[in-house]
């Protein structure tokens, strides 16, 4: 989760930024301070398409916002952040800055939409991608929109062959890996999910009369509770704890009932065989959790 802005950690009475676009600019001035530790009013002007007076304006406003956050390099002609820099409208946390850098870098994220300034030789693995039919997710969503359940031909992989049937969509989902529509089923008579590049045909559809509250799965949240594995050595297990940002030897992981499951899979801790791979962590409510995952093997 990331850290909450300074404007939500300590509202102030005197701290009124002004219209959305000048806020959206002085984030911008945080931002690039806090992560390339420099900018420009130049990079302002290319970036909103402002003129070099209200860049000045900006920095002058920001300046007066944060105190002592940076200084004016005249060699350069740039505003360095300060040694003793904070930032008061950015997030802090890692991620702020490497989400955005995985978009950019496999290009689900243009480099214009992003605050990002100076990017460091980047690559990722790419794992393969499910392919998904446009008009099958258009399908799903408006279904759910308009609380129509929908007539489909689906491919299980428990079934040699495809099968038509009803189903009543409510919610979508990514496990990690793919994309899936909850529904109730008609023909199993019990909320399931259903793979997107799975759904091979959208038939019909037809008003439902499901009340969305009846998936007690999605709608009762359980928490995970992770720890080091207790074969690893004290100091080993400690490493762990700094990893995953444990506190007291745990992390707390709260999450829909029916999400947990996938959660587990992916972290390879959902039976015996794999817990006896390199995995660093092992789960600390088996016995709370064991039930869900039981019975996800079942399917």
């Amino acid at each position: 989760m990331s850290n909450p802005s300074f404007l939500e950690r300590a509202p102030r009475k005197d701290l009124k930024i002004g219209r959305w676009g000048q806020e959206r600019r002085l984030e911008f001035i945080d931002y690039r301070l806090y992560w390339d530790g420099r900018i420009n009013r130049s990079e302002l002007v290319e970036f909103f398409g402002i003129s070099i007076q209200q860049a000045s304006l900006d920095i002058a406003r920001y300046t007066e916002l944060a105190l002592g956050n940076l200084e004016y390099d005249r060699s350069e002609k740039v505003y360095r952040a300060a040694t003793a820099f904070t930032p008061i409208l950015t997030s802090s946390n890692a991620q702020s800055f490497l989400d955005p850098l995985l978009g950019v870098t496999i290009g689900t994220l243009p480099l214009s939409s992003s605050f990002l300034g100076w990017l460091p030789p980047t690559d990722v693995v790419a794992f393969p991608v499910r392919s998904i039919q446009a008009s099958t997710l258009t399908g799903i969503n408006q279904a759910i929109r308009y609380r129509q359940d929908i007539e489909l031909e689906y491919q299980s992989m428990r079934q040699p062959a495809s099968t038509r049937r009803w189903i009543a969509p409510h919610a979508i989902a990514f496990d990690g890996m793919r994309w899936h529509a909850r529904a109730w089923c008609y023909s199993r008579e019990e909320f399931r999910d259903f793979v997107f590049s799975r759904i091979q045909t959208i038939y019909q559809t037809r008003p439902t009369h499901l009340a969305d509250h009846t998936d007690v799965k999605w709608n009762t949240y359980n928490t995970v509770i992770l720890r080091p594995k207790k074969t690893l050595s004290p100091a080993q297990q400690r490493a762990v704890e700094i990893d995953f940002g444990m506190t007291n030897g745990e992390l707390h992981v709260p999450m829909r009932q029916a999400l947990v499951f996938y959660f587990l899979r992916q972290l390879h801790l959902t039976n015996e065989h794999e817990l006896q791979d390199g995995q660093p962590i092992e789960l600390a409510n088996k016995d709370e959790l064991s039930w869900l995952i039981v019975e996800a093997h079942k399917r």
